[in-house]
């Protein structure tokens, strides 16, 4: 025998932009960070319109809620990522990608100094080869 349906909720969307603003101080798409406020829309993670819970609110962009409701993200992705950006409010942490960026920056000078000196040693030997500059006597 069929279960009976769940009665579903009533869709209030001003009720889910409240509970999400009150809750999330960031208000831009999680996946992407968009903060235009046109652009934004409040996603409900359980799929179900009613339930207002601030767990199952997320700011996703037009495009990104569209993805997620197709099933491209998932909801855990959705939550780490609304996490994310409630911790660094909106401004990115490349400190992971920064750690070394002193050495890398000094090792790509030293690499271009050595690749100069390089193309410099290898033309003056194509003119010594030409004959266009006389052997130093030694």
């Amino acid at each position: 025998m069929d279960e009976p349906a769940s009665p579903t909720l009533p869709r209030k969307q001003a009720e889910a932009r409240r509970v999400a603003a009150a809750t999330y101080e960031f208000r831009g798409c999680v996946v992407c960070g968009l903060t235009l406020q046109s652009g934004i829309m409040i996603a409900h993670l359980d799929q179900h319109g009613g339930n207002h819970d601030a767990d199952n609110l997320a700011y996703l962009c037009g495009t990104h809620h569209w993805m997620y409701d197709a099933g491209l993200y998932p909801v855990e992705a959705i939550r780490l990522l609304r996490a994310h950006w409630q911790k660094f409010k909106g401004v990115p942490d490349h400190s992971a990608r920064m750690k070394t960026a002193g050495a890398d920056a000094a090792r790509t000078r030293k690499r271009k100094a050595a690749a100069r000196q390089a193309v410099e040693t290898r033309r003056e030997n194509q003119r010594r080869a030409a004959g266009q500059i006389g052997e130093t006597p030694t």
